[in-house]
């Protein structure tokens, strides 16, 4: 069974998203109304390495991740430290493969890699092959994580620009089945970019069942809106719960091509 598979046998747990206004009316009305009580710092942006604990239930394990708080400070940089979304979708992603989330035959590639905390976590939780990527001025600290990192199976980080795609064809040099985003947008100006990046990365797949499984925090209403709205364009998106204690500050969705 595809992972599109065993993500469609699960929409009835999922909200369906059809209107980008309505969906961030529901989502910051419940925001703006918690005042973010319950919303626990993770990481810490001013240290060059952390051990991470991904806290997956009996997948559970740490991981010791560089950072470069320095490259945070140039114009548009924010990938050179780790940032809460990573987390929670990394243990996302380990609780859900105790279960029917199988990821052994699964070829991943993660947009907006950062320090590849998400992409690194799934090759730990054992997928066939996952691809991290990012702009150029990150492969540095992607690269040392990654080969820290390497166990079974394949996992390796490559440059991938969104506005030009990828100069190293491997990355889509087979279908990929999903394709992971975490906390990637911060600004509407990146908006089209990424979503043109995702939708490349799909059309990988000639039978339309790519998946892309993407974790933002809430932060901007506009800048969400913008995001949603492009989403809905090309894709069709579901929401999905998370755990109440983070379902106030931080969204999961689940898309895949009309």
């Amino acid at each position: 069974m595809s992972f599109f598979d065993i993500i469609n046998r699960e929409l009835s747990s999922f909200v369906a998203v059809t209107d980008a206004e309505e969906e961030v009316c529901e989502l910051y009305s419940v925001y703006y109304s918690s005042g973010h009580k319950e919303r626990v710092d993770r990481v810490d942006a001013s240290l060059s390495e952390l051990e991470i604990e991904i806290n997956g239930g009996q997948r559970s394990f740490t991981l010791t991740i560089a950072q470069n708080p320095h490259i945070n400070g140039e114009l548009g940089q924010t990938g050179g430290v780790l940032w809460n979304s990573s987390v929670l979708l990394s243990e996302y992603f380990a609780r859900r493969s105790i279960s029917n989330w199988d990821l052994s035959t699964l070829n991943i590639v993660e947009l907006g890699s950062g320090c590849g905390l998400v992409g690194i976590a799934l090759h730990r939780l054992g997928a066939k092959r996952v691809v991290v990527t990012d702009q150029r001025r990150m492969m540095k600290v992607l690269t040392k994580n990654v080969d820290r990192a390497r166990s079974k199976g394949q996992v390796f980080a490559t440059e991938y620009d969104w506005d030009k795609g990828s100069e190293d064809m491997s990355v889509l040099s087979e279908p990929v089945d999903l394709v992971v985003v975490s906390d990637c947008v911060y600004h509407e100006e990146v908006v089209p970019l990424l979503v043109g990046a995702m939708r490349e990365v799909c059309q990988s797949r000639a039978d339309g069942k790519a998946v892309g499984i993407i974790g933002q925090e809430l932060r901007s209403d506009l800048v969400h809106q913008a995001f949603v709205e492009a989403l809905l364009d090309s894709f069709i998106v579901y929401r999905i719960p998370v755990d109440p204690s983070v379902d106030t500050f931080y969204t999961l969705y689940a898309v895949w091509l009309k």
